[in-house]
């Protein structure tokens, strides 16, 4: 474990760093933004895709109909760019709040 979602953000990272110049002015200005860019990197890249599960019954979700041994699918980039819960998603920022409010690998602290 670790060896995707490690260089998928590191690779990531550097693009949206090289993409958005200004974000990189703003980090060579302030080292201490680095831990929240980490974060900010892993929301932005989303280094896991997405998650299959299939329905062991009948239920609602978020009002479709979905039937028991139907396969549903997660997409991470998706939730990570949800204008409801991200102010401003679609943009790269190393000093945004809440930072770690995503879901790259789930929900809550993640340490590999």
């Amino acid at each position: 474990g670790g060896n995707d979602t490690t260089r998928n953000s590191i690779t990531g990272g550097v693009l949206a760093l090289n993409q958005n110049p200004a974000e990189y002015d703003k980090l060579r200005r302030d080292p201490t933004l680095i831990p929240n860019m980490v974060s900010e990197i892993i929301r932005w890249q989303t280094p896991i895709p997405g998650m299959r599960r299939r329905a062991m019954q009948d239920t609602e979700l978020f009002g479709k109909q979905v039937r028991k041994h139907d396969k549903v699918m997660m997409w991470y980039v998706s939730g990570n760019r949800d204008d409801e819960v991200i102010a401003d998603p679609m943009s790269f920022k190393v000093d945004r709040e809440n930072a770690r409010h995503h879901l790259s690998f789930g929900f809550g602290i993640h340490r590999c």
